[in-house]
């Protein structure tokens, strides 16, 4: 019996001696042989070939044991195709998403949490700009890891401003009025305006300069959970007022902007300040005898803060999950992001502390502009009814810089609008 109960003993001892090998290895790295890893995106503008390059430079490094196929389509196709691809059992093993489409997709069982894959390559959130790591957070796990930011900003016409006296961009709302003023001017004396300080636009990004300047004024534009609608507070009233007061009360914008209007009228050399994201960086440097700058957004309320999208890598829920493609798929994303000065080139702040600090990132003087807000971007809250809750807002910027209502009236109708959207998806 002693006899019996000394080999039970050893087996158990012998067992748990294995199962303590076994736990161990799997943090060891996997040793990969000709995994084929197919990678969607809607990266069809110039922004596509730098990340190509990016790629490329993937497939060399590791030739014979990681291979990456890209597939490119138009971001209004690609959402919609991911969702048939995954039902179908036939999903792509690694994707971008936009960081507001997360938590949907998340909640859908589209894509899948990333926190042990993250934790296994040391992954973390000193590595990265810190508000767009949390952005890829849904209900207390990781779904997106983060390849960049790309924020609003201020392009400013160098020569515009220099002619009016100012060496500088304006940093807030004293100098940004007295700056935009000085600018509006009939350059040919015909009685009207042909030349804007400023340019308040009726459409996009319409939204995203009034998601900035609520945030500056002290206003939250949902709950945190996303379903409540917040924006009928009077610092929301108060953001949307200023921005309508700059056509009508400070006439330093034009009315009536039309879509992109303002983005032509910068290209002219006709308007002073432009609000827009960074992705229209590339644009401008080829715009022919524009000389252009940037910076930060001026702080017109009584904090910082600005508007800011991320594209984020996510990996697909798969019919029969295969851990070698996971893991391959996490280790390519990883290496994208550390290798992303390609993708800045092509206007983006890469999300990568890394690559954002380097003295090459820093040689780029347009996106530093953009790049010295990272400590105080706002990004949207992480739930699916999210875009339900916020979206209808946008129409009520559009009416209010159109003259058709009041900013009071306006953002009340869009909170009731979203709040119905969100109860009806919730059913």
């Amino acid at each position: 019996m002693k006899k019996l109960l000394a080999m039970l003993m050893t087996l158990i001892l012998i067992a748990g001696l294995f199962a303590g090998c076994s736990k161990s290895t799997s943090n060891k790295p996997t040793e990969f042989k000709n995994v084929q890893l197919e990678f969607w995106n809607g990266f069809t503008g110039p922004d596509g070939k730098g990340m190509q390059k990016i790629i490329d430079q993937f497939n060399k490094e590791y030739e014979g044991k990681i291979n990456v196929k890209t597939q490119v389509m138009q971001w209004g196709q690609y959402y919609d195709k991911i969702i048939t691809a995954v039902a179908s059992g036939n999903a792509p093993d690694v994707g971008i998403m936009h960081v507001d489409t997360l938590p949907k997709y998340a909640m859908k069982g589209v894509i899948i949490p990333l926190d042990e894959l993250a934790a296994k390559l040391g992954l973390q959130e000193s590595d990265f700009i810190s508000a767009v790591w949390k952005a890829g957070i849904y209900e207390g796990k990781r779904y997106g890891i983060p390849l960049d930011v790309h924020p609003l900003g201020l392009y400013y016409n160098v020569d515009l401003l220099k002619q009016a006296g100012y060496d500088h961009p304006p940093t807030n709302m004293e100098e940004f009025l007295e700056m935009a003023k000085a600018m509006t001017k009939d350059t040919d004396g015909d009685g009207k305006i042909d030349q804007w300080g400023f340019a308040m636009p009726t459409l996009w990004p319409s939204h995203q300069i009034y998601w900035t300047v609520l945030h500056q004024f002290g206003g939250k534009a949902t709950s945190d959970d996303g379903t409540e609608p917040l924006y009928t507070s009077q610092e929301a009233v108060d953001a949307l007022q200023f921005l309508a007061d700059t056509i009508f009360k400070y006439q330093i914008s034009p009315k009536n902007i039309t879509q992109d209007g303002e983005v032509t009228l910068f290209k002219q050399g006709k308007l002073g300040f432009h609000l827009n994201g960074i992705w229209m960086i590339a644009g401008f440097e080829e715009q022919q005898g524009l000389n252009f700058a940037t910076a930060p957004v001026p702080q017109w309320g009584k904090q910082k803060a600005a508007w800011a999208g991320s594209h984020q890598f996510v990996i697909f829920k798969q019919k029969n999950e295969d851990p070698v493609k996971v893991e391959a798929a996490m280790v390519f994303a990883d290496y994208i992001t550390k290798h992303s000065m390609e993708w800045a080139k092509a206007g983006q702040v890469p999300a990568r502390n890394s690559v954002r600090e380097s003295e090459e990132f820093k040689a780029l003087k347009h996106q530093m502009g953009f790049a010295e807000q990272a400590d105080y971007l706002v990004f949207p809250v992480s739930s699916p009814y999210f875009p339900d809750a916020w979206g209808p807002s946008g129409e009520a910027v559009t009416n209010v810089m159109l003259g058709k209502d009041t900013p009071a009236s306006a953002l009340e109708k869009a909170a009731d609008k979203g709040r119905k959207q969100v109860q009806a998806n919730k059913q």
